[in-house]
């Protein structure tokens, strides 16, 4: 049985940015260059944990307003885009990736 598409979207979010050279903070996404861009860019090489949600939910809907949705709600009941950004920016990468599989472990 697949798993639910929040669960999916999670775990393409963890993938986006496993490479702690592929994260970051205080911004949802940055190009090569360091410049804030959006987190479904094509330019964007660095993404937030809530950026790479976003991304990873617009990967699967391919509709913006969609995926903002789906990335608002992934989380949840486990926790929620304020948790998220604030584990991303204040206590960093590993955090962010544990409460990602936090989630996914609960599928």
């Amino acid at each position: 049985m697949a798993k639910p598409l929040k669960f999916q979207i999670v775990e393409e979010a963890r993938s986006l940015i496993a490479d702690k050279q592929h994260w970051c903070r205080g911004r949802l996404a940055e190009d090569a260059r360091g410049v804030s861009v959006f987190p479904t860019s094509a330019s964007a090489v660095k993404r937030c944990g809530l950026g790479a949600v976003i991304a990873a939910a617009y990967q699967l809907a391919r509709d913006y307003d969609a995926a903002n949705e789906l990335a608002h709600n992934a989380l949840r009941p486990h926790s929620g885009i304020s948790t998220l950004v604030h584990v991303n920016d204040e206590r960093g990468h590993a955090a962010v990736l544990a409460l990602f599989d936090e989630v996914i472990g609960a599928a």
